[in-house]
């Protein structure tokens, strides 16, 4: 008989809410991470949670109070096209059941999901244990091999085994997972850190990008009273100091006054992290006694803050799968082609829109007289700040977005609106005439 019926490696968002449905069905799970609760992820993240990815975490059980930290509610998305204009986009013009988002301090929000998991008799949560390898019998995934905090060596057996350990997943290296796509064409750089006692921006309660034009921005995600997540993106070359991590965080920050401005009194409390060259792809996600949940399976860059709600969304199809399978309604492979149909199907497309913002946000240097009018002008119409807030919160469907139209009538309604400023704007006094 094995140890565990389901062993879960990895227990952030993915991992950790995979278990607590596990639990909801009486499953004996083991949830492993080599970390210990509370502590930050290794890597960066854009930690936006928008409606409906409220809504998956509702499903769990666990509050707003619990998950968020109560300044860390966004309640506008504000774009800053550096030294042309910036415009505010509430976050209400999706019409989602939440007008609001936050933006997550990832230590408290990583440890109330852990920490719920740990709540269900039947399942049992262990960090600081790091997993050293797999077990494997006639090809068949069958365990685990790993430490303790103090050295001590385990092996531990299981039904299942699932990486849920990022996208650097040692366990899909283990398992010997084959990649399905990637799209790299267009990769990026990311590095963030969190700073506390930032300065106001340009609207209350709001997360601010301060895009460049030139191939790199930088994302200010508020997460507690003036805390912020402030994270860079950029394309390969466009910092200049790639290899000296740290400095060339910093340079970039400096480089945009109203950004500096907002720092210059700030101090930063974590170290810098970041990726060198983020991969957008999706691995195969199940095998003979083995699945993969969240990053592990698949991997994007964080632009758009989709990376948790995909984990939250395939965490889901995954207890369902595992359920049907230990019922004996379904074979394994047959379960596993269900996950992996139902898990590709919630998140590819959002992948693919992601793929193409990047590419059109860092890798197209758009002439300033189009950001002045085209860019402009879409992003001030109310019709395309609701079409795109729609689709980050996927309210709607990334695979039928967007229509032509809103982007038509977002150009003629703004160049029309110029034209008409122009017409009224009142006529220069001659010089006789003033007082």
């Amino acid at each position: 008989m094995s140890d565990y019926q389901v062993v879960i490696i990895g227990g952030r968002p993915a991992g950790a809410s995979l278990a607590i449905r596990l639990g909801r069905l009486n499953i004996r799970t083991l949830l492993v991470d080599k970390m210990t609760f509370p502590s930050l992820p290794a890597v960066p993240s854009s930690p936006i949670i928008y409606s409906q990815h409220m809504q998956v975490l509702e499903e769990l059980g666990i509050t707003e109070n619990e998950l968020f930290h109560a300044d860390g509610r966004i309640d506008a998305f504000v774009v800053n096209f550096v030294g042309h204009f910036h415009e505010a986009i509430p976050m209400s013009v999706a019409e989602a059941k939440h007008s609001y988002a936050y933006g997550a301090d990832r230590t408290k929000f990583d440890t109330a999901i852990w920490e719920h998991a740990g709540k269900y008799d039947s399942v049992t949560t262990r960090s600081g244990f790091s997993v050293t390898g797999v077990l494997k019998e006639n090809g068949r995934v069958v365990g685990i091999k790993g430490q303790s905090e103090r050295g001590k060596e385990e092996t531990i057996h299981a039904d299942l085994v699932v990486g849920a350990d990022g996208r650097f997943s040692f366990a899909a290296q283990q398992f010997e997972a084959a990649t399905l796509e990637e799209h790299n064409q267009h990769i990026t750089n990311s590095y963030h850190a969190e700073w506390e006692n930032i300065g106001d921006g340009f609207v209350p309660h709001s997360g601010t990008m301060y895009n460049t034009g030139k191939g790199w921005l930088v994302l200010m995600i508020p997460i507690d009273t003036r805390k912020y997540i402030v994270g860079t993106y950029a394309r390969p070359g466009a910092n200049k100091n790639e290899k000296r991590v740290e400095e060339g965080y910093l340079e970039a920050l400096q480089s945009i006054p109203a950004v500096w401005a907002r720092l210059k009194d700030a101090q930063r409390t974590t170290p810098v992290v970041g990726v060198k060259g983020i991969r957008n792809g999706i691995r195969q996600p199940v095998g003979d006694g083995w699945a993969l949940v969240g990053d592990a399976f698949h991997y994007k860059d964080p632009l758009d803050g989709q990376g948790i709600y995909d984990a939250l969304l395939e965490a889901k199809s995954l207890a369902e799968a595992i359920q049907s399978w230990l019922s004996g309604a379904k074979t394994w492979a047959q379960a596993g082609e269900t996950y992996k149909e139902q898990a590709i199907n919630a998140t590819r497309p959002m992948m693919l829109q992601t793929v193409k913002r990047v590419k059109n946000e860092m890798f197209t240097d758009p002439p300033a007289f189009i950001i002045k009018t085209l860019v402009r002008w879409m992003l001030s119409s109310r019709e395309y700040q609701r079409d795109f807030m729609r689709l980050l919160t996927r309210v709607s469907d990334p695979a039928h977005w967007q229509t032509p139209g809103v982007m038509r009538r977002a150009i003629w309604n703004g160049l029309m609106n110029d034209l008409f400023r122009r017409k009224t704007a009142p006529a220069s006094i001659p010089v006789e005439q003033k007082a």
